[in-house]
């Protein structure tokens, strides 16, 4: 399916480009859809909370769709190789699974091992910034950016570990622990799922005509409701900045 996908989307490009009017090659509008690596690998040297505290969600590749525009302030018809502008990626969607779980949960040897919830990463966010845009020879660019992407992210797992079904060690990103205290808490609602952070993305594509390929890290802190317990920390529940990096490789269409 993945590689009907993949040949479908080849034919669709090379139709573009085919098709392509003689214009500028300082295009504005994009359209990109590619894959994404959210954050590292499990360490099973870590508890469950110190691996989501580092940045390690244990996800497999995933997938990101996103389109914007570019907003250049030079006349794109005598730009003599350069123009620059803001960058607006009005819309980026982020999907990944967080599978890797299992394998972490028998490298620990519990007895029992329990992921819970759907086990994905979801994010959406925008980004804003500068970028340069270079034109070396005939129809070729090369765009450089530097972004701020306001981000709101929904992890939906619950990790634990049993012996003798007593919970050795236990992560969630829902704050039950709360509800117990705070008869106004829901740790289901939306505002206590979703995590936000202020994040910077830097970003080059490189493209011919209206197809290109597109490289993007983005890094930053989200602020995330959580609940934990291991032999370590004990007991622990409440918000905390967690790094969420992505890095996406894209396929881009330009307008």
């Amino acid at each position: 399916m993945k590689v009907k996908l993949l040949l479908l989307v080849v034919a669709i490009c090379s139709a573009i480009q085919l098709h392509a009017q003689d214009r500028s090659p300082f295009r504005s509008g994009y359209l990109r859809l590619g894959i994404n690596k959210l954050g590292g690998d499990l360490d099973n040297a870590l508890t469950p909370k110190e691996n989501i505290f580092d940045g390690k969600f244990g996800a497999s590749t995933g997938y990101v769709l996103e389109f914007g525009h570019i907003y250049y302030f030079k006349d794109r018809a005598n730009t003599n190789g350069i123009n620059y502008g803001l960058d607006w990626t009005i819309l980026s969607l982020n999907y990944n699974k967080l599978d890797k779980w299992e394998n972490y949960g028998v490298a620990s040897g519990a007895s029992n091992v329990y992921v819970d919830g759907a086990a994905i990463g979801v994010a959406a966010s925008t980004k804003l910034g500068p970028t340069i845009s270079f034109n070396p020879l005939e129809k070729l660019v090369i765009d450089v950016r530097f972004q701020i992407a306001p981000t709101f992210r929904v992890f939906d797992l619950e990790y634990s570990e049993e012996e003798e079904e007593t919970t050795t060690r236990h992560f969630s990103f829902a704050n039950y622990q709360q509800e117990e205290v705070d008869d106004n808490f829901d740790a289901e609602s939306i505002k206590n799922r979703v995590a936000f952070g202020l994040c910077t993305s830097f970003g080059i594509t490189v493209r011919r005509k209206a197809v290109g390929l597109s490289l993007d890290y983005l890094s930053g802190k989200v602020n995330s409701n959580y609940e934990a317990y291991d032999a370590k920390a004990g007991q622990t529940n409440g918000k905390e900045k967690i790094k969420a990096n992505t890095l996406q490789l894209k396929l881009s269409l330009t307008l």
